[in-house]
């Protein structure tokens, strides 16, 4: 197992080296010198920004100084797969490259919105059936990494049956996608969990997202959201900060206040609104829509022995919920 810390911003930090420390090793006076890294600049006004980071000069240099240090990871996995090359198991080895979460901006990291419960996952099998150079469309999750692992071994993965669990909620291998794409499925869901990201921001959420549409449960949506400390010194969100204090336009999807105080559920239409800007969370037309993914995810935390699984407005107490309020009318 490898990691790379390209992606993660270091201005709290390291600010000499820049907000994602893109100027390391990069050849500047006094950054020194990394051998087999060839930066890539971009242009500020040029980048392409996700939808989520407002469009600003300060948000746009963030971004392109981010892809800069992503060019030092492109780079660098090229190299490890050379050097597995170079020790003979290239063609024995199932290489999977992956994240533990979304971009760190606003929306992103520490956010179950799509922006933040999306990341990326490549998987290259040295089998001669193996797809090549293929996107698939199947849903996965990182639950699904520990029976791709096993079943790659060998390794019988354990199953507990479990009544309110249907298969497709279950984690599973992805081995059998590399070799053929699965048949399409409306039913199909993954999961997300947040509880804690620093030690001071505690925020529990949970999520289920099947292919059209997301239940976001915000367990302590009383308080505001918690940022993260790169995240706060970060030029970007300087910039949004300043930008609503001064009452100056912020060409953003939302504003602070929406960001920072959020409703206990969200249910969004993916398909009509990938950007989850329009909450229909108590609409009677999805009332059967979002009771059967409220169900599903209550399942999935029963399953998977959530501690959070009674809150907020109940306590675990010997795998039972006990109302807060005890009937309390005042």
């Amino acid at each position: 197992m490898w990691g790379f810390y390209d992606p993660h911003r270091c201005g709290n930090s390291e600010p000499q080296y820049g907000a994602f420390c893109e100027r390391f090793g990069s050849g500047e006076p006094g950054m020194g010198t990394i051998p087999d890294w060839a930066p890539w600049y971009y242009q500020w006004d040029e980048v392409q920004l996700p939808y989520h980071v407002q469009d600003t000069e300060a948000a746009r240099r963030d971004i392109a100084a981010q892809y800069t240090t992503m060019s030092r990871l492109d780079q660098g996995v090229g190299l490890l797969l050379k050097e597995l090359e170079a020790a003979g198991h290239k063609e024995d080895t199932l290489v999977i490259y992956t994240s533990d979460n979304g971009i760190p901006f606003p929306g992103g990291r520490t956010n179950l919105h799509e922006a933040g419960l999306r990341a990326p996952l490549i998987l290259a099998s040295p089998q001669p059936a193996a797809r090549r150079n293929q996107a698939s469309y199947a849903m996965a999750s990182q639950l699904d990494l520990m029976p791709t692992l096993l079943d790659w071994f060998g390794v019988p993965a354990e199953r507990r049956e479990d009544n309110e669990i249907t298969h497709s909620d279950q984690p599973k291998s992805l081995l059998p996608i590399l070799i053929k794409e699965p048949a399409y499925s409306e039913a199909e869901a993954v999961f997300g969990s947040q509880t804690h990201h620093e030690v001071s921001m505690y925020y529990p959420m949970r999520a289920v997202r099947t292919r059209r549409y997301k239940l976001l449960h915000n367990l302590h949506y009383a308080m505001p959201f918690p940022i993260d400390q790169d995240l706060y010194v970060s030029p970007t969100f300087q910039d949004i900060l300043n930008r609503t204090r001064s009452k100056r336009p912020l060409p953003w999807y939302k504003t602070l206040r929406q960001y920072y105080y959020r409703p206990q559920w969200e249910l969004y239409d993916l398909r009509r609104d990938p950007a989850e800007l329009n909450n229909l969370h108590g609409k009677p037309s999805l009332s059967e829509v979002e009771a059967g993914l409220r169900a599903r995810l209550q399942a999935w935390q029963r399953r998977t022995a959530d501690p959070w699984r009674c809150a907020p407005a109940a306590v675990l107490v010997h795998d039972r919920c006990f109302a807060l309020d005890n009937g309390l009318t005042d």
